[in-house]
Protein backbone atom coordinates (compact mmCIF):
# COMPACT_ATOMS: atom_id res chain seq x y z
CA UNK A 1 0.00 0.00 0.00
CA UNK A 2 2.58 2.39 1.03
CA UNK A 3 4.69 1.75 -2.42
CA UNK A 4 1.34 2.07 -4.67
CA UNK A 5 0.92 6.15 -2.53
CA UNK A 6 4.57 6.49 -3.45
CA UNK A 7 3.96 5.66 -6.98
CA UNK A 8 0.89 8.27 -7.42
CA UNK A 9 2.45 11.09 -5.21
CA UNK A 10 5.60 10.85 -7.60
CA UNK A 11 3.38 10.90 -10.84
CA UNK A 12 1.18 13.74 -9.32
CA UNK A 13 5.13 15.59 -9.56
CA UNK A 14 6.07 14.78 -12.18
CA UNK A 15 2.97 15.97 -14.25
CA UNK A 16 2.99 19.24 -11.94
CA UNK A 17 6.80 19.52 -13.34
CA UNK A 18 6.29 18.81 -16.17
CA UNK A 19 3.47 21.68 -16.29
CA UNK A 20 5.18 23.87 -15.05
CA UNK A 21 8.01 23.40 -17.20
CA UNK A 22 5.42 23.98 -20.65
CA UNK A 23 4.01 27.22 -19.25
CA UNK A 24 7.65 28.37 -18.64
CA UNK A 25 8.80 28.03 -22.42
CA UNK A 26 8.01 31.12 -24.09
CA UNK A 27 8.05 31.48 -27.99
CA UNK A 28 11.32 33.05 -29.16
CA UNK A 29 10.65 36.91 -30.50
CA UNK A 30 10.53 37.60 -33.90
CA UNK A 31 14.44 38.79 -35.62
CA UNK A 32 15.03 41.10 -38.00
CA UNK A 33 16.24 38.97 -40.84
CA UNK A 34 16.00 41.75 -43.78
CA UNK A 35 16.44 45.73 -43.75
CA UNK A 36 16.01 48.51 -46.17
CA UNK A 37 15.92 52.33 -45.70
CA UNK A 38 14.55 53.82 -49.33
CA UNK A 39 15.19 57.13 -49.99
CA UNK A 40 11.99 58.55 -51.77
CA UNK A 41 11.76 61.94 -53.63
CA UNK A 42 8.56 63.51 -55.80
CA UNK A 43 11.89 63.59 -58.77
CA UNK A 44 11.54 59.97 -59.05
CA UNK A 45 8.14 59.43 -60.31
CA UNK A 46 7.19 58.37 -63.36
CA UNK A 47 6.08 61.00 -64.69
CA UNK A 48 7.42 63.36 -61.79
CA UNK A 49 4.60 65.51 -60.88
CA UNK A 50 4.52 68.44 -61.60
CA UNK A 51 5.37 71.39 -59.27
CA UNK A 52 6.19 69.11 -56.32
CA UNK A 53 9.56 68.78 -55.02
CA UNK A 54 8.71 66.94 -51.72
CA UNK A 55 10.85 63.96 -50.33
CA UNK A 56 10.27 61.20 -47.94
CA UNK A 57 12.17 58.16 -45.67
CA UNK A 58 10.74 54.50 -45.56
CA UNK A 59 11.99 52.17 -42.94
CA UNK A 60 11.38 48.67 -43.87
CA UNK A 61 12.34 45.48 -42.09
CA UNK A 62 11.20 41.88 -42.54
CA UNK A 63 11.03 39.82 -39.49
CA UNK A 64 11.78 36.07 -39.38
CA UNK A 65 8.02 35.14 -39.56
CA UNK A 66 8.11 36.97 -42.57
CA UNK A 67 6.00 40.00 -40.78
CA UNK A 68 6.90 43.40 -42.39
CA UNK A 69 7.45 46.63 -40.52
CA UNK A 70 7.01 49.87 -42.30
CA UNK A 71 7.51 53.76 -41.51
CA UNK A 72 7.16 56.25 -43.60
CA UNK A 73 8.09 59.93 -43.31
CA UNK A 74 7.01 62.85 -45.85
CA UNK A 75 9.34 65.79 -45.46
CA UNK A 76 7.42 69.31 -46.51
CA UNK A 77 4.08 68.20 -47.43
CA UNK A 78 2.45 70.70 -49.28
CA UNK A 79 -0.24 72.88 -46.90
CA UNK A 80 -3.61 71.55 -47.60
CA UNK A 81 -2.74 68.08 -49.40
CA UNK A 82 -3.38 64.89 -47.35
CA UNK A 83 -1.79 61.33 -47.95
CA UNK A 84 -4.07 58.73 -48.96
CA UNK A 85 -2.63 55.36 -49.70
CA UNK A 86 0.79 54.13 -49.41
CA UNK A 87 2.19 50.49 -51.33
CA UNK A 88 4.62 48.55 -52.99
CA UNK A 89 4.91 48.58 -56.22
CA UNK A 90 6.60 45.95 -58.71
CA UNK A 91 8.76 47.80 -61.46
CA UNK A 92 11.91 49.06 -62.16
CA UNK A 93 12.99 52.82 -62.25
CA UNK A 94 11.66 53.60 -65.19
CA UNK A 95 8.24 52.50 -64.79
CA UNK A 96 5.06 53.07 -62.96
CA UNK A 97 3.95 49.14 -61.78
CA UNK A 98 1.65 47.69 -60.24
CA UNK A 99 0.50 47.51 -56.71
CA UNK A 100 2.25 44.31 -54.73
CA UNK A 101 1.32 45.31 -51.26
CA UNK A 102 -0.78 47.56 -49.93
CA UNK A 103 -0.06 49.43 -46.66
CA UNK A 104 -2.99 49.80 -44.47
CA UNK A 105 -1.87 50.88 -41.81
CA UNK A 106 -1.94 53.96 -40.17
CA UNK A 107 -1.81 57.42 -41.61
CA UNK A 108 -0.85 60.37 -39.01
CA UNK A 109 -0.04 63.89 -40.93
CA UNK A 110 2.96 62.94 -42.82
CA UNK A 111 3.80 59.77 -41.55
CA UNK A 112 2.40 56.08 -42.48
CA UNK A 113 3.53 53.20 -39.96
CA UNK A 114 2.09 49.92 -39.72
CA UNK A 115 3.12 46.15 -40.32
CA UNK A 116 1.83 43.70 -42.87
CA UNK A 117 1.69 39.89 -43.25
CA UNK A 118 3.93 38.56 -45.93
CA UNK A 119 4.15 35.26 -47.69
CA UNK A 120 7.23 33.71 -47.85
CA UNK A 121 7.15 34.44 -52.03
CA UNK A 122 6.28 37.99 -51.50
CA UNK A 123 9.03 38.38 -48.62
CA UNK A 124 11.72 36.88 -51.16
CA UNK A 125 10.23 39.08 -53.81
CA UNK A 126 11.07 42.34 -52.13
CA UNK A 127 14.75 41.07 -51.07
CA UNK A 128 15.44 39.96 -55.14
CA UNK A 129 13.68 41.45 -57.60
CA UNK A 130 12.47 45.46 -58.67
CA UNK A 131 10.37 46.97 -56.85
CA UNK A 132 9.71 50.71 -54.90
CA UNK A 133 7.69 52.40 -52.21
CA UNK A 134 5.21 54.79 -53.22
CA UNK A 135 3.14 57.75 -51.78
CA UNK A 136 -0.32 59.18 -53.02
CA UNK A 137 -1.40 62.36 -51.65
CA UNK A 138 -4.85 64.25 -53.06
CA UNK A 139 -2.51 66.50 -54.98
CA UNK A 140 -0.95 63.91 -56.74
CA UNK A 141 -3.11 60.70 -57.21
CA UNK A 142 -0.83 58.96 -59.36
CA UNK A 143 2.22 59.22 -56.50
CA UNK A 144 3.84 62.18 -54.77
CA UNK A 145 7.18 60.31 -53.63
CA UNK A 146 8.33 56.96 -54.51
CA UNK A 147 12.09 55.53 -53.84
CA UNK A 148 13.48 52.09 -55.56
CA UNK A 149 14.17 49.27 -52.99
CA UNK A 150 16.60 47.61 -55.22
CA UNK A 151 18.84 50.33 -56.20
CA UNK A 152 18.91 54.03 -54.79
CA UNK A 153 17.83 56.56 -58.03
CA UNK A 154 20.72 58.43 -58.17
CA UNK A 155 19.74 60.74 -61.22
CA UNK A 156 16.12 62.26 -62.12
CA UNK A 157 14.75 64.07 -64.88
CA UNK A 158 11.53 64.91 -67.33
CA UNK A 159 13.03 66.78 -70.20
CA UNK A 160 10.83 69.00 -72.41
CA UNK A 161 11.83 69.34 -76.07
CA UNK A 162 10.89 71.61 -78.86
CA UNK A 163 12.33 72.96 -82.17
CA UNK A 164 13.60 75.94 -79.89
CA UNK A 165 16.26 74.56 -78.25
CA UNK A 166 17.87 73.12 -81.64
CA UNK A 167 20.31 74.95 -83.20
CA UNK A 168 19.54 76.78 -85.21
CA UNK A 169 16.15 76.96 -83.97
CA UNK A 170 13.63 74.40 -85.53
CA UNK A 171 10.25 75.31 -86.96
CA UNK A 172 8.49 72.21 -85.86
CA UNK A 173 4.70 71.73 -84.18
CA UNK A 174 6.22 68.91 -82.74
CA UNK A 175 7.06 68.57 -78.71
CA UNK A 176 8.49 65.88 -76.91
CA UNK A 177 9.45 64.36 -73.08
CA UNK A 178 12.36 62.42 -72.15
CA UNK A 179 12.30 60.75 -68.80
CA UNK A 180 15.93 59.80 -67.48
CA UNK A 181 16.39 57.72 -64.55
CA UNK A 182 19.46 56.20 -63.42
CA UNK A 183 20.63 53.95 -60.19
CA UNK A 184 23.77 53.23 -58.20
CA UNK A 185 24.32 50.46 -60.47
CA UNK A 186 24.55 52.35 -63.25
CA UNK A 187 21.49 51.06 -64.90
CA UNK A 188 19.70 53.87 -67.34
CA UNK A 189 16.22 53.97 -67.75
CA UNK A 190 15.26 56.39 -70.59
CA UNK A 191 12.26 56.85 -72.95
CA UNK A 192 11.58 59.87 -75.26
CA UNK A 193 7.85 59.91 -76.31
CA UNK A 194 6.72 62.58 -79.31
CA UNK A 195 3.56 64.31 -79.99
CA UNK A 196 2.22 66.73 -82.87
CA UNK A 197 4.46 64.98 -85.59
CA UNK A 198 4.05 66.88 -88.97
CA UNK A 199 2.43 65.17 -91.46
CA UNK A 200 5.09 62.94 -93.70
CA UNK A 201 7.45 63.53 -91.31
CA UNK A 202 8.83 60.28 -89.41
CA UNK A 203 11.27 60.12 -86.34
CA UNK A 204 14.82 58.05 -86.84
CA UNK A 205 16.53 58.37 -83.96
CA UNK A 206 17.41 59.80 -80.30
CA UNK A 207 20.87 60.12 -78.77
CA UNK A 208 21.95 61.99 -75.63
CA UNK A 209 24.97 64.73 -76.84
CA UNK A 210 27.55 66.58 -75.07
CA UNK A 211 27.59 70.11 -74.96
CA UNK A 212 25.81 73.45 -73.46
CA UNK A 213 22.28 74.96 -74.66
CA UNK A 214 24.46 77.07 -77.51
CA UNK A 215 25.79 74.51 -78.92
CA UNK A 216 25.73 71.36 -81.23
CA UNK A 217 27.40 69.02 -79.59
CA UNK A 218 28.65 65.20 -80.44
CA UNK A 219 26.88 62.19 -79.15
CA UNK A 220 27.96 60.03 -76.04
CA UNK A 221 25.20 57.69 -76.35
CA UNK A 222 22.51 56.68 -78.76
CA UNK A 223 19.22 54.65 -77.69
CA UNK A 224 16.30 54.71 -80.52
CA UNK A 225 17.44 53.88 -83.89
CA UNK A 226 13.97 53.46 -85.37
CA UNK A 227 10.64 54.92 -85.42
CA UNK A 228 9.10 52.22 -83.43
CA UNK A 229 11.93 53.04 -80.64
CA UNK A 230 10.02 56.20 -79.43
CA UNK A 231 7.86 55.59 -76.60
CA UNK A 232 9.61 52.65 -75.31
CA UNK A 233 11.48 52.76 -72.23
CA UNK A 234 15.38 51.45 -72.95
CA UNK A 235 17.27 50.07 -70.00
CA UNK A 236 21.04 50.19 -70.56
CA UNK A 237 24.05 49.40 -68.36
CA UNK A 238 25.70 52.74 -68.24
CA UNK A 239 29.99 52.67 -68.52
CA UNK A 240 31.87 54.62 -65.56
CA UNK A 241 32.39 56.85 -67.88
CA UNK A 242 28.87 58.06 -69.08
CA UNK A 243 27.74 57.28 -65.51
CA UNK A 244 29.88 60.25 -64.09
CA UNK A 245 28.98 61.76 -67.46
CA UNK A 246 25.31 62.13 -66.50
CA UNK A 247 25.86 63.25 -63.02
CA UNK A 248 28.33 66.32 -63.67
CA UNK A 249 28.37 67.30 -67.51
CA UNK A 250 26.35 69.73 -69.81
CA UNK A 251 24.41 67.63 -72.11
CA UNK A 252 21.11 67.58 -73.91
CA UNK A 253 18.52 64.94 -75.45
CA UNK A 254 18.42 64.82 -79.13
CA UNK A 255 15.21 63.55 -81.16
CA UNK A 256 15.73 63.21 -84.96
CA UNK A 257 13.58 62.79 -87.79
CA UNK A 258 13.44 62.37 -91.52
CA UNK A 259 12.90 66.08 -92.15
CA UNK A 260 14.81 66.93 -89.83
CA UNK A 261 17.88 64.63 -89.92
CA UNK A 262 20.27 67.34 -88.08
CA UNK A 263 17.70 67.34 -84.99
CA UNK A 264 13.83 67.93 -84.48
CA UNK A 265 13.21 68.73 -80.67
CA UNK A 266 16.21 68.72 -78.27
CA UNK A 267 16.18 69.91 -73.92
CA UNK A 268 19.05 70.24 -72.06
CA UNK A 269 20.06 67.59 -69.23
CA UNK A 270 22.28 70.27 -67.75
Amino acid sequence: MKKILLILALAVCATQFMGCSKSNTATPAATVTWSATVAMSAKFEVPAPAGKNETATADLQILSDNTLKYSILVNNLTAGDAITAAHIHLGNAGVSGAVYIPFNGTISGSTVTGTVQLTAGQADTLKNQEAYVNVHTTQAGGGLVRGQIDSKVVFAADIALNGTNEVPSVTTTATGLAIIRMTENKKLYIKVSVINLEAGDVMTFAHIHSGSSTVSGPVVLGFYSAAADFGTLKVLTADNTFYNSLLNDMLYVNAHSTARGSGLIRGQIR
